[in-house]
């Protein structure tokens, strides 16, 4: 009886050690749970403040695009659109096929 109570005590207080450091590991994991999600936050919040510096830079160089559009000299629409997109093209004339059952 005395060996079994013995053995008992010694389980009890492994048991109890066990415990205390399955609660130190759950409060190691909880705080990086919380470092992990100020990480997360904060590598959010640089790529927002990328993603606005490049619309804003966009913007500039549409600015700037319009800027140079407005400097430039004013061709009529007409002349521009054959000048540039529709080259002259003279059509030739292309001759009729002759029939050949005609001589029946």
């Amino acid at each position: 009886m005395d060996r079994a109570e013995a053995v008992m005590d010694k389980k009890e207080t492994k048991v109890e050690k066990s415990k205390g450091r399955a609660r130190t590991v759950q409060e190691r994991a909880k705080a990086w749970e919380e470092l992990n999600k100020k990480m997360a936050l904060k590598k959010a919040e640089a790529q927002a403040l990328k993603d606005l510096q490049a619309e804003e830079e966009e913007i500039e160089d549409m600015e700037e695009d319009a800027q140079v559009e407005e400097d430039a000299p004013m061709i009529p629409v007409g002349e521009m659109a054959q000048s540039i997109w529709a080259p002259k093209v003279v059509p030739e004339s292309i001759p009729l096929p002759q029939d050949e059952e005609e001589e029946l």
